[in-house]
């Protein structure tokens, strides 16, 4: 009898387990879930020298996801790439309202690292 109840509860647990989000496979696998997303606006968040703030900077309006083969995921507004980096070695979620993602990893276009933030155009699933 406790073995039903067993077997039933592994079940229940394997579909609500959440992701692993240092593993590479899931990375790919948001970022795909993302690419689509039309975004508003972009922004930097960085840490003040001076005052030790942090600090989010809008570094552009309108822009979109793109990925290309060499498994790079970048955010291009107007004609200019904004943020490039690695799939396998980025850092993201999701905000829980779904509004935008955070991404965070070395960035290949300012040769630093970098946490920028997307806000998407249309949220609503």
């Amino acid at each position: 009898m406790f073995g039903f109840f067993k077997s039933a509860i592994n079940k229940i647990s394997d579909k609500i387990k959440k992701d692993d989000e240092n593993n590479p496979e899931y990375r790919v696998k948001f970022a795909n879930r993302i690419k689509n997303q039309a975004i508003k606006y972009v922004s930097e968040r960085r840490t003040d020298a001076t005052t030790g703030e942090v600090v989010d900077t809008v570094i552009g309006k309108n822009a979109f996801f793109n990925i290309n083969q060499k498994n790079e995921i970048s955010i291009y507004c107007g004609g200019e790439e904004l943020f490039r980096a690695y799939v396998p070695e980025l850092k993201a979620y999701e905000f829980l309202s779904l509004e935008g993602a955070v991404l965070e990893a070395f960035d290949l276009v300012s040769g630093k690292a970098r946490i920028v933030i997307a806000y998407y155009k249309y949220h609503r699933r």
